[in-house]
């Protein structure tokens, strides 16, 4: 059985969910990492080269990554990957940026931060992890070797 790692945070945004964590050092954001919401086809592929997720999808992946950046219009955007089925299941973040919990709040994606451990050293990409955002609360297990 795989080992498994218990993360405390703050009360978080929305729910329960679960899935593959995409995780990164740097912060990210819709409005300057994600390509695809100006063509007629919405992607939520990250386009940026310079970023650690350049090529991959974000959609139906748990984002784990230190803050977020961005005004408004980043919220927006998330908004119509999220009308279109291609939002993230949950946001882990150190310290969670102003336009991610709005953006939680309008998609009702799970958000937490204000973990016991930083969740960009615990998490790995390709981790398993459950966030409960009502209890603050992030179950972690570790993919096979």
């Amino acid at each position: 059985m795989a080992p498994k790692i218990i993360l405390k945070g703050h009360k978080g945004i929305g729910g329960v969910a679960e899935g593959e964590a995409l995780v990164t050092k740097q912060f990210f954001s819709y409005i300057f990492h994600v390509g695809g919401q100006w063509e007629e086809t919405y992607s939520a592929k990250v386009t940026h080269k310079y970023h650690d997720w350049y090529q991959k999808y974000t959609e139906g992946k748990v984002l784990v990554f230190p803050t977020g950046t961005g005004g408004i219009f980043s919220t927006a955007l998330l908004y119509g990957l999220w009308k279109h089925g291609l939002a993230p299941k949950a946001f882990i973040n150190v310290k969670t940026h102003p336009v991610f919990t709005y953006g939680s709040i309008m998609c009702n994606i799970p958000t937490v931060d204000g973990l016991d451990k930083d969740p960009t050293e615990v998490i790995e990409t390709g981790d398993w992890v459950k966030v409960d955002a009502e209890k603050g609360i992030v179950e972690v297990t570790k993919k096979k070797k």
